[in-house]
């Protein structure tokens, strides 16, 4: 079985690296702190010390001398000077006493010492030292310090001097220090614990925000995602993301027309398998009734011509309708060939005034387009195109007005036909080149020219597209790759 791993948030990781960090630094800060101040301070207390002990070591060394050469008598001035030593305030001394050269005790702070020699290794070093000597001891379940300078002029030794003092005042100093290093690291640390905890939310924030928003991505739904401000490797991640959701609705929208273009293509194929064996059948028919109606016309005299007339419109119109059948059949048959857009455009405009002359509507054709080569099926594009211009003028009515246009916008040669007809409905525009549908009255309309039509500019590599016009009508686009560029 795996090992799952229980999830530790980015927040948390940030905030436990941090704050450990942060202890580690501020504890390493804490220790040199106190280390320090305990030097400085012991520091100190030598200088006092050494001071102390040896401006009167001056007076301690004179009044021996003078003893010795007998100019005057003891009579208790060593005692007066350890007193002058126990008083002092400032270093708060635990005992100071004088000894001779063996170690015997000339004077001391306690009466009961006089006499007694010492023998102990620190009062040997003490006694052969040649300068101030100091050293750690316990006295009395005390913490103390033994300062120690000797007694000598000129080569000459009396003996040393040696002053206790006590180090617990300093002890008790580090440890208020100590205190208030642990406090201000305490709330050194709870301020950073809280910072840390605002910038790992500032980071971990819109990471969040980011995965639940790509939780929410799936094929029905790609989340709006607000403009990012940030300008750092978030804001990046957010772009991308962005980005990536754009790209995704621009895949999804071209996805949807691909499937269904592709169900119309299929649609369209079998429609034309079917039509295509459909029509032949009609046509034979059709082929028998039109020499039937010439033998019934020749024989049947003037009162059945208004009634063969009608026949034969019918038999026209059925006609047309198997014609556009076989041509939808046969959409893909393409046999290409490239033109001059000038000629070309001229022709098609000389094919829609002949095909207009009795249509009654104003036609009007404008060549906006630069002289360039272009790649088409002639037929084919004189079929889209004079469908387009017979529906406008059918939607324009006798009064209207159609108009050609050809320009080029780079990348395609385009036909545009606008009329000034009603225009088609918003609610129809989605069925608008779908198979057999028509906005005609019934029996003027296949419902198939338009689906026709772009079927074969697909067919070219182009598109036909529809817009409203600017003031009612419709206004319909044929593109075309374009073959050269401009002469």
């Amino acid at each position: 079985m795996p090992l799952v791993l229980p999830f530790i948030s980015l927040r948390v990781r940030f905030m436990v690296v941090a704050v450990l960090l942060t202890a580690s630094f501020t504890s390493l800060w804490e220790i040199w702190s106190w280390n320090r101040e305990r030097d400085l301070l012991h520091e100190r207390l030598l200088q006092k010390g050494e001071i102390l002990v040896s401006a009167m070591a001056i007076p301690i060394i004179n009044a021996l001398l003078y003893e010795e050469l007998g100019i005057i008598s003891e009579g208790g001035l060593l005692d007066n000077f350890i007193a002058d030593i126990m008083a002092n305030q400032q270093l708060n001394p635990l005992y100071a006493m004088v000894l001779d050269g063996e170690g015997r005790v000339l004077a001391h702070n306690r009466f009961s010492e006089y006499g007694k020699i010492y023998s102990d290794p620190l009062t040997r070093s003490a006694l052969a030292s040649a300068g101030f000597l100091d050293r750690v001891l316990t006295f009395e379940d005390q913490r103390a310090c033994d300062l120690a300078v000797p007694l000598a002029i000129a080569g000459k030794r009396w003996g040393c001097l040696r002053v206790g003092v006590s180090m617990e005042p300093l002890y008790r100093e580090l440890a208020l220090l100590a205190g208030q290093i642990i406090l201000f690291a305490g709330i050194f640390s709870l301020g950073a614990l809280c910072v840390f905890y605002l910038v790992g939310r500032g980071l971990s924030g819109p990471l969040t925000t980011l995965a639940r928003r790509m939780e929410q991505v799936n094929e029905n739904a790609l989340p709006e995602l607000p403009p990012s401000g940030r300008r750092d490797e978030i804001g990046l991640l957010q772009t991308s993301f962005s980005r990536m959701l754009e790209r995704l609705r621009r895949s999804e929208v071209e996805r949807e027309a691909s499937v269904q273009r592709m169900l119309e293509n299929e649609r369209l194929t079998t429609v034309g398998k079917i039509v295509s064996g459909v029509a032949h059948e009609v046509n034979n028919p059709l082929a028998g009734i039109q020499g039937a109606l010439y033998h019934i016309e020749q024989k049947g005299g003037a009162p059945v011509q208004r009634y063969v007339r009608l026949v034969e419109q019918s038999v026209e119109r059925i006609g047309r309708i198997v014609g556009q059948l076989l041509d939808l059949s046969r959409a893909g048959a393409m046999e290409m060939e490239t033109v001059h857009s000038r000629e070309f455009f001229q022709d098609l405009a000389l094919f829609a005034k002949m095909a207009m002359k009795d249509r009654g509507c104003r036609f009007e054709a404008k060549d906006l387009c630069p002289p360039t080569g272009v790649r088409l099926d002639r037929d084919k594009i004189h079929q889209v195109v004079l469908n387009l211009i017979l529906n406008g003028a059918d939607a324009a009515g006798a009064a209207g007005r159609v108009e050609l246009q050809a320009h080029d916008d780079g990348r395609w040669y385009c036909l545009t036909v606008a009329d000034n007809g009603p225009g088609i409905p918003p609610e129809l525009l989605d069925r608008l080149f779908e198979t057999f549908f028509t906005t005609k009255e019934p029996g003027k309309g296949s419902g198939m020219g338009l689906a026709i039509s772009r079927t074969i500019a697909e067919a070219h590599g182009g598109s036909l597209e529809f817009r409203p016009g600017g003031e009612g009508g419709a206004v319909f686009t044929l593109k075309l790759p374009l073959e050269s560029a401009h002469d």
